[in-house]
């Protein structure tokens, strides 16, 4: 074989050559000597008659076995089959002229594939003493219902004679074969002259070993064909008539299944077996002869008689084994067979009884899946639960079928609908505490896990809620198999998964809440996890909602985390928590958070922020003491944002001039714009001394801190505004930049300060400890801006950052926060105010068109 594969080979290379240079080329000369060596080599040495080259559709197969192939071989192969041509057959005897005229042949065809083949034939196919044969294509019709007619059929109908070709293709013939092997004379059968005749319809049933002498019979008429003898003198013996009565109808079925009246080569004599045994089991099963779970058993003794019957067709089924691809048992496949020809009434009895399980689950889905395109539920539904009923059987056997069934059949359950994958989670857990056997156990266990699985899968919540209760009960019972069931089943793996179901949903589902509050820490770390990254202000709200459903134990246990969890959770756990205990975080995150640095000091105001709470301000003026001093301006942000005006005191005391030596210029500038924010009259006193106060003629205090407070001074006050430009020395291009208010919003977190959009983009450098970056600033605001994103960037880090605005320079302190893809955001979070007027001034020139608000109240 691996010779002649070698062989091969060089043909495919030859015919290039030959076709590509001409015969008479120096390289086809030389390439022609290394074949015909090769051929030599290949041919078989032990009285073989050679060895069969033929083709199916782009295979090259040698004597019937597909030869892997690449691009090459499949060209070849499909200009055999473009020409019509089936095999060649290589004799052991091959002389070199006949291969040197088949060489030749493909080189005087052209391109045309016709006309290679009109060369091949004129050049060996007339002559009889040629050692080398060639068959053409034969296209016989055969039964759509059998599929692809088989690789070894195809070629054993091309090389088998015409006589034995004839003999088969007649079903009369057949008859007459069986009728003078068996010697049959007499009005029972058809003599030498009344070979028209047609026997007498069989009017009793046969016996399991009569079956077995007709599918034996048959068999030696295929074994006496594959050898081209003569059946007449080969079989004898005394057929019962009943027997031969028998054959004759199926051989007639088989033939009237077959368009024209022809079956290709053995399919006729397979068929015909086939149908035989079928018929023995459904009218021993019909007439209560034999149980279901006994027919099975009988089709596979009636498959082991058809093994020699089979063997024409075993060498495709062996090429799809050896591909690794699986091949459903003959016995199996009259399996089905028999199962196709059972009455409706046979199929629901049979499944509503307790030998359901001998039923293969294929055969149970096809009954279910046509009973819903009927549709007709309940009867689905009725045979679903009586199958997994049959997990309790006394039977060991039934046991192990049921668990493989219902592995096989999760998803039916699931589509049937209703509550049946609930109630076969429950009666396979309840097996499952009382099973004893070691085999049944792990079969239950997979059923389980897969059941638990279709129904996280499908988000099925009843049949989740069902998990979760029985895995309580399996734990109770044994808990060692429970241990090993959890981590299988997953469902706790997947709340993440089933909190963002419910994010979409119009309405929480019940039973995802009774899922929650069966695992309430679990789901209060996903809750807490989901809360977090919330973006919009209806997912927040749906989360809360969420969290208060599941119960207290889910509040108490994000309490516990606050208070001694691992940082990143107790972090998470603040945002909500400031939602639905606020108490809590009072008590306990001023003192954790000493421990913690920058990073979260950064996440844990964010998440405050987010959370929206009325008692946010209060919070986050807790922790002024304790917060990093980056970390601080957007602190006096969020509490100017929260409305409460008994904080406006602590915000006096903080922009007020006894803190300028423990606090920088810029966080007392955040405070002043807490106060507008709020629009507390108690601060008016202190706003206006810092606008007018004058030492000689200088005003003492900075520009930029006189334009937050004059700015301030408008929201409280906005009449004031015209005194403000006549007496203090403010334009209006100072005053319009105004920090922004609190405002309805689908968004979850409030933004600063109007964004711009610069005219030119604007350059930046961003540098740190961990090195330097350039960035390109697309939006600017007061408050910061959006930059291309540069990879070298370490989001949520700080950085130095210098605008370059031609000559000058706008120099502050940032935090690098996410954006969108291609894009990060930073946040000033310190400036010098002198740096701050530039940048006012720089946002002032484009924003000079668009922003007419402002003068108007100045007006």
């Amino acid at each position: 074989m691996a010779a002649a594969r070698v062989f091969v080979h060089s043909l495919n290379i030859l015919v290039k050559y030959v076709r590509l240079y001409g015969f008479d080329h120096k390289r086809t000369n030389s390439q022609f000597r290394i074949a015909w060596q090769e051929l030599q080599s290949s041919l078989p040495t032990n009285g073989k008659s050679g060895f069969l080259l033929g083709v199916s559709g782009d295979k090259l197969l040698l004597d019937g076995i597909p030869l892997e192939s690449g691009q090459a071989e499949q060209s070849f192969a499909r200009l055999l089959s473009a020409a019509g041509l089936a095999s060649l057959h290589f004799s052991s005897g091959v002389k070199v002229n006949d291969f040197s005229r088949l060489v030749r042949a493909f080189a005087t065809g052209g391109s045309k594939a016709e006309a290679v083949a009109e060369q091949i034939k004129a050049a060996l196919g007339d002559e009889s003493e040629s050692t080398i044969k060639v068959n053409e294509v034969r296209f016989v019709a055969h039964d759509p219902a059998a599929g692809e007619i088989p690789l070894a059929a195809q070629i054993a109908a091309q090389n088998l004679g015409p006589e034995f070709k004839e003999w088969l293709s007649d079903p009369q013939k057949l008859i007459q074969l069986i009728t003078a092997a068996e010697g049959a004379k007499g009005p029972e059968g058809v003599g030498a002259g009344q070979s028209g005749q047609a026997f007498a319809p069989a009017v009793a049933p046969l016996q399991e070993h009569e079956v077995v002498q007709g599918i034996r019979l048959l068999t030696k008429f295929g074994e006496l064909s594959q050898e081209g003898q003569d059946g007449k003198s080969e079989t004898s013996g005394a057929a019962d008539p009943q027997l031969k009565a028998a054959l004759r109808d199926m051989l007639d079925k088989a033939a009237a299944q077959t368009p024209g009246g022809t079956a290709p080569d053995s399919v006729l004599l397979m068929k015909a077996a086939e149908h035989l045994a079928i018929r023995f089991a459904l009218e021993r099963f019909q007439r209560g002869d034999v149980r279901v779970n006994a027919v099975h058993e009988m089709l596979e003794r009636m498959s082991k008689q058809m093994e020699a019957l089979r063997k024409v067709l075993r060498v495709h089924e062996e090429k799809m084994s050896r591909a690794g691809m699986l091949v459903e048992s003959h016995a199996d496949i009259l399996d089905r067979q028999f199962w196709a020809e059972v009455p409706e009434s046979g199929k629901r009895s049979v499944l509503m009884s307790p030998d359901a399980p001998c039923v293969p689950a294929r055969n149970v889905r096809s009954y279910v899946e046509d009973l819903m395109q009927r549709p007709d539920q309940e009867t689905a539904i009725q045979v679903l639960r009586n199958y997994c009923e049959c997990v309790a059987s006394r039977d060991l056997e039934s046991r192990c079928k049921t668990a493989t069934g219902l592995s096989q059949l999760a998803d039916v359950y699931n589509a049937v609908g209703g509550d049946v994958l609930a109630y076969a989670i429950r009666r396979v857990s309840d097996q499952l505490r009382e099973e004893n056997e070691l085999e049944a156990q792990s079969l239950l266990s997979a059923a389980f896990v897969r059941l638990s699985q279709e129904a996280s899968t499908r988000r099925n919540f009843t049949a989740v809620r069902q998990v979760l209760s029985s895995m309580q009960e399996v734990e109770q019972k044994r808990p060692v198999l429970a241990q090993d069931l959890r981590p299988r089943v997953g469902v706790e793996n997947r709340l993440a998964e089933f909190i963002e179901e419910a994010l979409r949903l119009p309405q929480i589902p019940a039973d995802l809440l009774e899922v929650l509050r069966h695992a309430p820490s679990s789901a209060a770390e996903q809750i807490a996890e989901r809360f977090s990254r919330c973006n919009h202000r209806q997912e927040c709200d749906r989360m809360v909602e969420l969290i208060e459903q599941v119960g207290e134990q889910a509040s108490t246990h994000l309490r516990q985390l606050l208070r001694m969890g691992p940082v990143r959770q107790a972090a998470a756990s603040v945002g909500i928590l400031s939602r639905i205990n606020h108490s809590a975080v009072l008590e306990l995150l001023p003192a954790r958070m000493r421990e913690w640095n920058r990073l979260y000091h950064d996440i844990i105001v964010r998440q405050i922020s987010l959370s929206n709470a009325p008692q946010r301000g209060q919070i986050l003026m807790e922790l002024l003491d304790v917060l990093e001093p980056l970390v601080l301006p957007q602190a006096l942000d969020e509490i100017g944002f929260s409305g409460d005006r008994s904080l406006a005191p602590a915000l006096i005391v903080l922009a007020g001039e006894g803190t300028t030596e423990s606090r920088s210029p810029f966080i007392r500038l955040k405070a002043i714009e807490a106060l507008g924010r709020l629009r507390d009259h108690s601060a008016l006193p202190l706003l206006c001394n810092l606008i007018e106060a004058k030492k000689m003629w200088k005003w003492i205090h900075p520009r930029e801190l006189r334009v937050a407070a004059a700015q301030a001074l408008l929201k409280i006050e906005p009449s004031c505004g015209p005194d403000l430009l006549k007496e203090c020395g403010f334009t209006a291009d100072d005053l319009e930049l105004l920090p922004l208010d609190a405002q309805e919003s689908s968004w979850a977190r409030q933004r600063r300060y109007e964004r711009i959009v610069p005219e030119r983009t604007v350059a930046g450098v961003a540098s740190s400890s961990w090195g330097r970056s350039d960035l390109v600033i697309r939006q600017l605001s007061m408050g910061g801006g959006l930059a291309d994103k540069d990879d070298s960037l370490r989001l949520g880090s700080e950085a130095s950052l210098d605008l370059q605005l031609g000559l000058r320079h706008v120099r502050s302190q940032v935090m690098l926060r996410r954006a969108r893809q291609g894009e990060i955001s930073f946040e000033i979070v310190d400036m010098e105010l002198d740096e701050r007027s530039k940048l006012r001034r720089l946002l002032s020139d484009q924003l000079h068109r668009m922003v007419p608000a402002i003068p108007a109240i100045l007006n």
